[in-house]
């Protein structure tokens, strides 16, 4: 890692070095402040989904691949290094080098381009268009960026905050933290943005580029400008936005001296209606006017079929925000560029295998086998594929043919960990915990930071006897990853098996407050609450626990167990 590029309200970039590649790469994911904030997480899966449908263009900064490490996304994207003033973004050069009519309109043109393209792969609008969003590569070519909020609507309230900076006598906002109906930037919002972000489409981003339009005919200015803050209070917040928002819904437009006005202005219309209907009707009376400045034509740059590690860096993208089916069809594009892809059906394989457990799709398990058979075919010592292969045997019950493939996997790369963790999970699963112990103390003397074999030894040792021995192993875990609801499950076995159901109470309590839908957390919750003679609080608990599933959930076969329950609770509690 190179160093930050920049923070916004919950996210930050880093400037990242490939070895694998030999490339730079902006690297984006949340502030640890928000790991727990499980709405945070759900809009940056939101907008790492954008990016990896956008694919490719020209004028959109391309995301590279999604990973997700420690139970944290990150998005690797083409970085925009600046040029040899130190300019990569509309903000820098409309800040140190305001571009002249013919390079404006050239970069709007382009920006047009982008746009289009953007809403052909499914975008409703951008919600966030301003210069600091629009990049400059250093072949002078403009690069749409942060499509953060593209895939949010506003449904939270609460009040809107924003930090601001002056440079030069401009006006610049920054590192948005922005609840409420609407949400973006305040400068360059339309007025049905401020109060109903939901409804914004390609007129409201529309609005949002004619204000950029009218910065690029003055050198920065902004058409409509509140008087800044006084403070950082809420109330001088909330000031600021309520009296922009009035500036964009009622002020005119300030008249300019541009051959760009009438664009602008009609940008700028406070009525959607009364807009450009499309950025295609706004790239084409922008083109008339470059023709007629300079003579120049800006032809649409050529779409071109993905390759082949495309659509694989793609599948994997796919799969790592749990979007398996689509993931399967990446993988299956590029094995028909290249059937002998060892590493396209590995990865289908793999995306088969999570698509049975999320989704119960039949026949998934079989085929993942099929996708493991090809890939040793085409590579006997492969591996990942000989784990991969046990991984779905075991899913298919196939528990002591899938440790004949950890075992081989072992052979070839003794070291290996997943096989190592993956033949002890499955030892567990047919009771012989001794051996399944034996596998975990092996990965602990090569990686004593493995949370997950800890874990695992942990079970075996509490299923042998050792419930302290299970306590000091969930510490290890707890002191690596405080926020492992897991380990305090497991710490909650244990303590419940040594008679301390108080503390296993309080280790139940804290694993559902992490992981409210952990299924043995609420249960054993509720069974050691009816064994403190709580039983009115263990029906409450149980009732809380299905309140945290939809009707059609509910519907599922095993819910009666719950509900039996429940009935159970509540007629001891009428005795």
């Amino acid at each position: 890692m190179y160093g930050i590029l920049g923070t916004g309200g919950f996210g930050v970039v880093y400037l990242v070095y490939s070895r694998e590649t030999g490339s730079v790469y902006a690297l984006k994911t949340f502030r640890d402040e928000y790991l727990q904030d499980v709405a945070i997480r759900e809009r940056f899966r939101r907008e790492a989904s954008v990016w990896v449908d956008l694919e490719r263009h020209a004028y959109i900064v391309r995301a590279w691949v999604v990973d997700e490490i420690r139970h944290r996304l990150y998005i690797a994207t083409e970085y925009i290094a600046p040029d040899e003033w130190g300019l990569n973004s509309l903000e820098s050069y409309l800040r140190r080098r305001p571009p002249d009519l013919a390079q404006g309109l050239r970069w709007a043109i382009q920006f047009c381009h982008g746009m289009e393209y953007a809403y052909s792969k499914g975008i409703r609008s951008h919600r966030d268009i301003k210069p600091a969003n629009i990049l400059i590569s250093q072949g002078k070519t403009v690069k749409i960026t942060d499509f953060g909020l593209a895939g949010v609507l506003g449904t939270s309230t609460g009040t809107p905050r924003i930090r601001l900076h002056i440079r030069g006598g401009r006006v610049g906002l920054s590192d948005q933290t922005l609840d409420g109906a609407g949400f973006g930037t305040p400068t360059h919002m339309p007025p049905e943005q401020f109060t109903n972000a939901g409804r914004c489409d390609a007129r409201s981003d529309i609005y949002a580029f004619g204000v950029v339009l009218y910065q690029m005919a003055t050198g920065g200015a902004l058409p409509f400008l509140a008087p800044l803050p006084r403070d950082s209070s809420q109330e001088e917040m909330a000031r600021f936005w309520g009296e922009m928002y009035r500036l964009h819904n009622g002020s005119p437009v300030p008249r300019l001296d541009s051959i760009m006005f009438p664009v602008i202005r009609r940008c700028l219309e406070k009525k959607p209606g009364k807009r450009y209907a499309t950025f295609r009707e706004v790239r084409s009376d922008l083109e008339s006017l470059l023709r007629r400045h300079t003579g120049e034509v800006i032809t649409a740059p050529e779409l071109k079929a993905l390759d082949t590690w495309e659509w694989n860096n793609k599948g994997f993208s796919l799969h790592r925000l749990n979007r398996f089916e689509e993931a399967i069809r990446c993988y299956d594009q590029a094995l028909v560029a290249n059937p002998r892809d060892v590493w396209a059906w590995r990865a289908k394989g793999d995306s088969l295998d999570r698509l049975h457990r999320d989704e119960e799709a039949e026949g998934c398990y079989e085929e993942a086998v099929r996708c493991c058979d090809r890939v040793l075919e085409l590579d006997p010592e492969n591996v990942a594929a000989w784990v991969q292969r046990g991984d779905s045997l075991s899913d298919l019950g196939g528990h002591e043919e899938a440790i004949r493939c950890y075992d081989r996997a072992l052979a070839i790369d003794p070291e290996n960990t997943s096989a190592c963790q993956n033949k002890g999970h499955t030892l567990g699963l047919l009771a012989r915990y001794q051996e399944a112990l034996q596998c975990e103390e092996r990965i602990l003397e090569l990686d004593p930071r493995n949370v997950i074999a800890w874990l695992n030894k942990a079970v075996s040792v509490r299923k042998l006897g050792g419930y302290d021995e299970a306590i000091r192993c969930v510490e290890k875990i707890l002191g690596l990853d405080p926020q492992d609801a897991q380990a305090y499950v497991q710490k909650g076995y244990a303590l419940s098996e040594l008679g301390r159901h108080e503390e296993a109470l309080h280790c139940f309590d804290k694993a559902t407050t992490l992981d409210s839908r952990d299924v043995a957390a609420w249960i054993n919750k509720v069974h050691v609450e009816e064994r403190l003679g709580r039983i009115r609080k263990a029906a409450d608990s149980q009732r809380e626990f299905m309140a945290l599933f939809s009707e059609e959930e509910q519907r599922e076969e095993y819910f009666e167990y719950f509900r039996k329950r429940l009935r159970d609770l509540e007629e001891r509690c009428n005795l």
